[in-house]
């Protein structure tokens, strides 16, 4: 038997919550041999997301709810890692950017490789995306410079991610940040565990709701991140 906990971070998802966690549930139970968990990890929500989560908790026992203060996709990832009761986590957006398979798909070649990291990767040769191009041109840059001061040499940093508890609970005090940046920090951090990092292809539509990243905003405190996460780096062994 395969323990498994997906990390949903949710923010005010009220209209998608209920069906799409209804699907989860319902794809990850047609794996055989797998014991899984599905962690909301509800941050920040001032809409009937917290109500909806707790319902699907008490209606199925593979369903937990967590509530945060404050709101943040790494503060959320972290404090659902660090209660999960599997070793092998994966986050993925409430949203299901790829579909339902991705999970599955991840799971298969994480397993094929022993125990290596995999992220559903926009940036994968085999991969069919459609997106604007300015979030194209910035998921690029990003991805050039986690390369250029990690070393990770993967194409994509912002796609959903299999990881184990391991780094989190090694390193979890050095992978602090808040935001976006967190997915990176799960992988430089996984890295210094000595896990493989490998990508497979995903399908991705361009999102129908407007999308809550900022590229003035949110993408300069990403870019700020990664040079304050550099510099950290040389005081931790």
């Amino acid at each position: 038997m395969t323990g498994f906990s997906l990390i949903i971070p949710v923010h005010n998802e009220a209209p998608i919550l209920e069906a799409n966690a209804k699907a989860l549930d319902a794809y990850l139970a047609s794996i055989k041999g797998l014991d899984y968990e599905i962690i909301l990890a509800c941050n920040g929500c001032v809409d009937a997301s917290e109500e909806i989560a707790g319902r699907l908790e008490r209606e199925n026992r593979r369903i937990r709810r967590l509530t945060i203060e404050g709101r943040g996709l790494g503060t959320a990832i972290k404090a659902a890692a660090q209660g999960a009761r599997h070793e092998m986590l994966m986050f993925y957006a409430i949203d299901l950017p790829f579909g339902l398979e991705v999970i599955g798909e991840s799971i298969k070649a994480s397993m094929a490789k022993g125990r290596a990291v995999v992220i559903g990767s926009k940036g994968h040769r085999d991969s069919v995306v459609e997106r604007a191009l300015a979030r194209t041109l910035f998921s690029g840059t990003i991805s050039f410079l986690n390369n250029l001061l990690f070393g990770l040499g993967v194409k994509d940093t912002q796609g959903s991610i299999l990881f184990f508890k391991e780094p989190i609970t090694r390193y979890g005090k050095y992978m602090d940040n808040p935001g976006a940046f967190f997915q990176a920090q799960i992988l430089i951090y996984s890295r210094k565990c000595g896990f493989e990092l490998m990508e497979i292809p995903v399908r991705l539509k361009e999102e129908m709701r407007k999308t809550r990243f900022s590229l003035a905003g949110d993408g300069w405190r990403y870019i700020k991140a990664l040079f304050r996460e550099r510099m950290k780096l040389l005081g931790v062994r």
